[in-house]
């Protein structure tokens, strides 16, 4: 490895890193394009098939969770079906049921190959739900953008035969700790700022899952980040 490799290493390194504590995506407000959330996210990855390294690992935890036989897991806020990809590539025997409220997104499940739905109301998103009966559903990364994600859990809970998957952004993550030093919010947005309505930390997390009558009957799974830190 040469010295200039390490440098440009480096140097690319401190660029993400400085960006991640001063800087903001780009911005232009847009009350009405509800769709383009989803157009610039998948404008980002190439032809969208391919898990990210958190994807896959969200997946690897939930495999750990999960029996080899056939059973039914259904998926809220499924985006571009990148997280069910890896979830299917770990759990072949899963069959999984895909569904968004955003037509940009739906339009993107539909060219994947899980059975997908759009549905904009959470009463028939219950709905389904009973009459698909699955075993397990999840929501990655969906309830920090619902304003009471409180009622939409503890109806899940009635309804879902065993587990629950959820996935949060965690914001004690020492990037955004560093960030409210110098007077910056984290920065947990991609196109518009209010994209996020809620926001956990770990212990905050704890307390949550108690307050919405989980009690001891849950576990918490950090997953990357720095190493102890993300504990």
């Amino acid at each position: 490895m040469s010295f200039f490799y390490i440098i440009k290493k480096f140097t690319m390194k401190f660029k993400k890193l400085h960006s991640l504590i001063f800087s903001y995506p780009s911005y232009k407000y847009d009350i009405n394009n509800k769709n383009i959330y989803w157009e610039k996210r998948n404008s980002k990855v190439n032809k969208k098939e391919n898990p990210n390294d958190f994807q896959i690992e969200r997946a690897k935890i939930i495999r750990k969770h999960l029996k080899d036989s056939k059973k039914l897991l259904f998926d809220i806020g499924s985006g571009d079906a990148r997280q069910l990809n890896a979830i299917n590539r770990l759990c072949p025997f899963l069959k999984i049921y895909a569904s968004d409220n955003n037509d940009y997104a739906y339009k993107l499940l539909l060219k994947s190959k899980y059975k997908s739905f759009l549905i904009e109301q959470e009463e028939a998103l219950f709905d389904l739900i009973r009459n698909i009966n699955p075993d397990y559903i999840s929501l990655f990364e969906v309830i920090e953008h619902l304003n009471n994600p409180e009622i939409l859990i503890q109806n899940l809970m009635k309804i879902c035969k065993s587990k629950i998957f959820i996935s949060v952004p965690n914001t004690g993550f020492i990037l955004h700790r560093i960030r409210f030093i110098f007077g910056r919010f984290p920065l947990q947005w991609i196109v518009n700022p209010y994209e996020h309505l809620r926001f956990w930390t770990l212990k905050d997390m704890k307390w949550w899952l108690k307050y919405i009558g989980l009690k001891n009957n849950y576990k918490i799974t950090p997953y990357k980040g720095v190493p102890i830190l993300n504990r």
